[in-house]
């Protein structure tokens, strides 16, 4: 380390930077999953359910990613269950990013005005298709950008897992800087640039998908 030059800190970057984005990437997908099925629940009420999700989204919404991580990975071995870094990564970040995906979700499922319900109901729509067909669709379409935002927020939230040893970006400028203080401007320089090549493209791509949704319910 004592001889690395700036374009020898680049490798150690892209590889924080594969690791950020597919640890994100994964969250993403299961905090959408989760956030959608548990603002389904609260849409219908089902009644065992709703409370279970009103606690989980109260309880993770509350309490910081960095000591949820730091529970699961340093405390569950205490009573024999264990996972590594990637893993723990994703289900602490899932978990968060599924009580704001539900959030954006049941916010886009209450703009369904009740009258195309009922109109499902009457055309004979099971509750499945109901929700395939009809609420799914349109929830989406309303909460694209909020969901955009929540996904751009776990993507940042993946530096907190530098508590649990997971190798992305900033905690590789952190082992970096350990050694060598010297080159803290270049490593925060190249810490920004990892984050915006990520962050940039995912802001646009969610832009042009809720341009392509706009474009296709009102044409224009």
């Amino acid at each position: 380390m004592e001889n690395y030059s700036l374009f020898d800190l680049i490798p150690i970057f892209a590889r924080g930077s594969a690791i950020t984005v597919m640890v994100a990437s994964a969250s993403i997908v299961f905090a959408f999953i989760i956030g959608l099925l548990s603002s389904i629940a609260l849409y219908y009420k089902v009644p065992i359910l709703k409370s279970i999700v009103h606690a989980y989204i109260e309880f993770f919404r509350n309490t910081p990613s960095i000591i949820q991580a730091y529970f699961i990975f340093y405390g569950l071995p205490k009573i024999s269950v264990q996972f590594d870094s990637y893993t723990c990564s994703i289900i602490v970040l899932s978990l968060l990013g599924g009580a704001y995906m539900c959030e954006a979700i049941t916010s886009g499922i209450k703009t369904i005005p009740p009258n195309q319900l009922d109109l499902a109901q009457a055309m004979g729509l099971s509750r499945i298709h109901t929700i395939i067909y009809l609420i799914i669709p349109q929830a989406i379409s309303t909460s694209i950008a909020a969901v955009n935002n929540n996904s751009i927020f776990l993507t940042k939230e993946v530096s907190a897992m530098k508590i649990i040893l997971l190798p992305e970006i900033v905690y590789q400028a952190f082992a970096i800087i350990s050694l060598r203080a010297d080159l803290i401007l270049p490593v925060a320089a190249l810490t920004v640039i990892s984050y915006l090549v990520i962050l940039l493209p995912m802001s646009y791509l969610f832009s042009l998908l809720e341009r392509k949704i706009r474009f296709a319910e009102f044409g224009g």
